[in-house]
């Protein structure tokens, strides 16, 4: 009886071009290409060796709540200041 043949499979992602760029350029200094950067971290999810980071539970986000909840905030814009905000993080 005869192996069939591996059949790989194609993961695609979307991001800026601008990050697309500075991710080869960093990686290209470590010697990695975006494809075997992508298939290392597929490889590590796959085994189970990744481990995410909890942002709600930074020292940051942390005070932030704290400062939430004790009414300790400040406003620093509006809505249209946030949605700039977000158009300007999505450019980069």
């Amino acid at each position: 009886m005869t192996q069939a043949p591996i059949k790989n499979k194609i993961v695609s992602t979307r991001v800026t071009a601008n990050i697309q760029d500075r991710a080869r350029k960093n990686l290209a200094d470590q010697g990695l290409t975006v494809s075997e950067y992508i298939r290392l971290a597929l490889v590590k999810a796959a085994n189970n060796e990744v481990q995410l980071v909890n942002f709600l539970d930074s020292s940051e986000a942390l005070e932030a709540k704290r400062e939430a909840e004790t009414d300790q905030l400040e406003t620093i814009g509006d809505l249209n200041d946030f949605n700039d905000w977000i158009e300007k993080i999505n450019e980069d």
